[in-house]
């Protein structure tokens, strides 16, 4: 459940950042959440440089799709009771969801969060990088705020 090992203390509070995902990539060679390994991590690591606290990865879906297909409308509520209690057992400060199925996923669940675009390197949001700095801008404010409680 965890890919990211740097801790800091925000505002007095330990800073944990989760990011939620669709699903493993079929890139990836295990079922790891943005496994090192791939494009999507490489991505993402780049975005993270200015965020402190623990970074925690989870998908949606704990496997691959055929093809690395979008998850179904059936298959995000099949897996939102377990979501649900992977989210509780992380005890998130701030929650990150990246891309449209993981925004879809949160929102069912009604849970706070910032959304960002998903960090595939065919993602054609990606190529404007003034969209991809304000982006990045607002995932740097939004986990530098003091977690609501």
């Amino acid at each position: 459940m965890t890919d990211s090992t740097t801790s800091s203390t925000t505002l007095g509070n330990k800073n944990v950042i989760l990011f939620v995902g669709s699903n493993p990539s079929n890139s990836s060679f295990c079922d790891v959440a943005f496994h090192m390994s791939t494009r999507s991590s490489k991505i993402l690591t780049g975005w993270c440089t200015d965020l402190h606290g623990l970074k925690i990865h989870l998908n949606v879906l704990n496997k691959k799709t055929e093809g690395n297909r979008p998850l179904k409308a059936s298959e995000i509520k099949m897996n939102l009771e377990r979501l649900a209690l992977d989210i509780k057992g992380t005890s998130p400060t701030h929650i990150i969801a990246l891309g449209k199925t993981a925004a879809k996923a949160l929102t069912l669940l009604g849970v706070e969060y910032y959304e960002m675009p998903h960090p595939s390197g065919r993602n054609r949001l990606l190529n404007d990088p003034e969209y991809v700095a304000g982006k990045v801008k607002g995932l740097v404010e939004y986990c530098s705020t003091r977690p609501s409680t």
